[in-house]
């Protein structure tokens, strides 16, 4: 129990010492009643009662390569200092609440949002624990580096496309800006449908294809390659052009590995026909209809220009948008895994262009009125280590991190969960990837319990997480 002006709080059985209040409140003083009693009724409000499928949409933001949780949303300015780095926690618009000093634009957006201070699994290898983060179930091979299978467990996209289709002419899910690859070039697991079979795959944009330096205002083309001439209607005999080059698609595989590698290719091929015919999507996907000066708040960067796409898309009706981090400065991108120069890099590449983008998303989100009904993730595979390394990096920690959440119900300006105070491990309300997954399932309106079967008729549970009820509630 939880206990405010003598008034108790039942907490979730499941975690009986969770708390989750807003911070900025507790950390005030001199309060008068009025504000106490304000208080007090956002705590009780802290942990919504009737979310389940409150998301009409969502937009998840993967930061490929793991950002370190101590120098973005989880800073201890109190550690030593081969703990705490050079970077300094800053006050966000919630008292008490405070994220990194290179994140001063999201600081101005706080009340959207929640920050998850107590995820952690035992996963530290990339493939293996981004499987896990983007379907919400446990990657199932020894080998945690193999690539993608066709037996791996499907995206949570894919399975919302599978329970839960919307055929509106628009795309069940897509995936910007490009396809998700090793260094080695192997794809990653848990972009793709698995074993839902390819018709459940996501609609991808291969939207990176110049690879210029992030901040180069000269990053304007940035747009789906099957998109780049949506003005007016398309012509019967372009149309018909567009049939022929996807059917010499379907004609170039090899006619003896289709029965196994192209399962669900034909319904794959109908929706990508459809998609390139249809106005409503050519309109959705050109960003060229944006005014300059919005395009230019979100960045000029592959990350940026891939939150403004996700915007449009889910507000003509794309139920989710998963968005992988690039950074545009070579082909083989390692994102954000800082084994050395940690600081330097998340000063220069990689903190600037997402505080930027994440910031104007929020912002047009809120102006439109589609946060209520919209789900944001911003997450990663793990964390960084407490400790920096004698090259100034950090390295994979899965044993603690902090995931953000926001809209569709999510309660803003708040904290869930503590870390040590090395922030090396939950201190309070230890939570898994599989909870994450299960309360965006939730809030998707999909059971977590339900089972559905693979393409040999084997049962598979959705999620193998529990929804978080006092972020999500139930």
């Amino acid at each position: 129990m939880l206990s405010i002006l003598g008034q108790q709080l039942a907490t979730s059985p499941r975690h009986p010492r969770r708390e989750f209040l807003r911070v900025g409140a507790l950390g005030s003083l001199g309060l008068g009643l009025p504000e106490m009693l304000a208080l007090q009724n956002g705590a009780v409000a802290a942990g919504p009662t009737t979310t389940f499928g409150r998301a009409k949409r969502c937009i998840l933001m993967h930061l490929w390569g793991a950002a370190p949780h101590q120098d973005t949303f989880d800073l201890k300015p109190e550690a030593p200092a081969e703990v705490r780095g050079p970077f300094l926690p800053i006050p966000t618009n919630v008292p008490g609440v405070e994220i990194g000093d290179h994140l001063p634009l999201l600081s101005r957006h706080a009340e959207k949002f929640t920050i998850v201070r107590s995820v952690n699994h035992r996963e530290g290898d990339h493939q293996a624990a981004f499987h896990d983060m983007m379907t919400g179930n446990r990657y199932q091979w020894l080998d945690k580096r193999n690539a993608a299978k066709p037996t791996d467990n499907p995206n949570i996209g894919a399975v919302l496309s599978h329970l839960k289709p919307r055929k509106n002419g628009l795309p069940e899910y897509v995936q910007l800006p490009s396809l998700l690859q090793t260094n080695s070039g192997k794809i990653v697991p848990g972009q793709n449908a698995g074993f839902l079979g390819k018709s459940f795959d996501p609609f991808l944009v291969k939207a990176v294809d110049n690879y210029k330096p992030a901040h180069d205002p000269g990053f304007t083309d940035f747009n789906p390659p099957a998109f780049r001439n949506p003005g007016g209607s398309l012509s019967n005999i372009r149309i018909d052009r567009r049939r022929k080059l996807l059917a010499s698609v379907e004609d170039g595989f090899d006619k003896a590995e289709r029965g196994k590698r192209l399962v669900g290719f034909d319904d794959y091929y109908q929706q990508a026909f459809s998609l390139v015919a249809s106005s409503k999507a050519r309109q959705a996907f050109n960003l060229a209809a944006e005014p300059p000066e919005v395009r230019s708040r979100y960045g000029f960067t592959p990350f940026g220009q891939s939150c403004l796409l996700a915007r449009r898309l889910v507000e003509v009706g794309v139920p989710l948008v998963n968005i992988y981090w690039r950074n545009g400065r070579r082909r083989t991108d390692i994102g954000w895994d800082n084994h050395i120069n940690n600081f330097a890099n998340l000063k220069n590449w990689q903190l600037p262009p997402t505080d930027m983008a994440v910031a104007a998303l929020f912002d047009e989100l809120g102006q439109r009125g589609l946060l209520e009904d919209t789900l944001v993730v911003l997450m990663g595979e793990f964390g960084r280590t407490p400790g920096i390394s004698a090259e100034g990096g950090r390295q994979h920690w899965p044993f603690c991190y902090s995931v953000v959440m926001a809209g569709a119900g999510i309660s803003g300006g708040q904290v869930f969960g503590a870390s040590d105070s090395k922030a090396g491990y939950p201190a309070r309300d230890a939570v898994s990837p599989f909870d994450i997954g299960a309360s965006i399932f939730h809030l998707l309106g999909v059971d977590v319990t339900r089972v559905f079967h693979d393409f040999l008729g084997r049962p598979h549970r959705v999620c193998k997480g529990t929804p978080i009820t006092e972020l999500v509630g139930t």
